[in-house]
């Protein structure tokens, strides 16, 4: 498509993500930001995205994240105190945003619809207190600890499933549950033998397990699902539960909560998943929600875009969904 009308804008690609799509797919988006006014910038290693972000950022432009999760991260992590609007080209392994977003799975259709006719919507982002935001959720407990065990290279493509699934499994085995202090919009709490307290922003994480179902990313609130005194067997056999968003009252153990702000207080030292990186943190952690603090740009005809501006509930995400593969 060819047009001389379209604003300028400019795509980050990062050409190793989704083991190896980003390259594939470098061509195609790059003789599309020809014929239509946009620049394609090229990372070439970890924390690349944010400078390159950074030097485009200045004058509110319109800036794609081309890559995955941790692409997009980046690029936000770089304009995030501009006024640029984001983009997001689906093209990692797992691609939790785009898919909570609602974004077509070809990242070409993505930017063609984008760029021609697209919507500038604000959404909100998780921040830590004294720390960093985030976009999809932090985690403390089980998938922390799981994220502990994982290899500091991790495989690509089949390859990250199957670590995946070992690394989950062993976790579950050798994880002993914690007590906690809660205050969740000033309300304090005590809550014993806790496998996993999830502070959500969005729907998806890890391999899109659709944690907070109920996460709207314009309400100004965080979604926060605890799981407690939960044997761990039976933790195991509710994971397809977690993945398509039923778990919400399906078992006492499960409490499903939205607030603006959440305090947590235990261990001295605790492990924390920050989106897809692991810190450790000392309690008490504070997170909130920054309402309405980021302008993104969502494609022509995209469900979330008409949910957004509605205020409607999108469908679930894994009903029907189309997927774009880990390649």
């Amino acid at each position: 498509m060819e047009s001389d009308h379209l604003e300028e804008f400019y795509i980050i690609l990062n050409p190793s993500s989704g083991a190896g799509r980003g390259e594939r797919f470098l061509p195609l988006l790059s003789q599309f930001a020809q014929s239509n006014g946009g620049h394609i910038l090229v990372s070439q290693f970890p924390g690349h995205s944010t400078e390159l972000a950074k030097s485009v950022a200045a004058k509110g432009r319109l800036i794609f994240a081309a890559g995955g999760d941790d692409t997009v991260r980046e690029v936000l992590q770089g304009i995030h105190t501009s006024k640029s609007v984001l983009g997001i080209l689906p093209l990692g392994t797992f691609n939790n945003l785009a898919t909570s977003l609602y974004l077509p799975p070809d990242p070409l259709e993505c930017l063609s619809l984008s760029v021609d006719g697209g919507v500038n919507c604000k959404i909100d982002l998780g921040k830590i207190e004294n720390g960093p935001l985030f976009t999809e959720s932090i985690g403390i407990g089980l998938d922390a600890h799981a994220w502990s065990k994982a290899p500091r290279k991790e495989p690509v493509g089949i390859g990250r499933w199957i670590m995946g699934l070992r690394v989950g499994l062993a976790s579950i085995l050798d994880f002993t549950p914690q007590n906690y202090t809660l205050e969740i919009d000033g309300q304090r709490q005590k809550v014993n033998d806790v496998l996993q307290i999830t502070v959500a922003n969005s729907r998806c994480y890890c391999s899109g397990v659709q944690i907070a179902p109920n996460a709207k990313m314009n309400d100004g609130l965080l979604d926060i699902c605890i799981v407690s005194r939960l044997n761990k067997l039976k933790f195991l056999l509710m994971t397809p539960l977690f993945y398509f968003g039923r778990h919400i009252n399906s078992s006492t153990s499960v409490r499903y909560i939205q607030a603006q702000k959440i305090t947590i207080a235990g261990p001295k030292h605790v492990a924390v998943r920050v989106d897809g990186v692991l810190a450790s943190w000392q309690p008490p952690l504070k997170a909130m929600a920054l309402s309405n603090s980021l302008t993104i740009r969502l494609p022509a005809r995209c469900r979330y875009t008409n949910s957004l501006l509605s205020g409607e509930r999108p469908p679930s995400i894994h009903k029907g969904k189309k997927t774009s593969g880990a390649g």
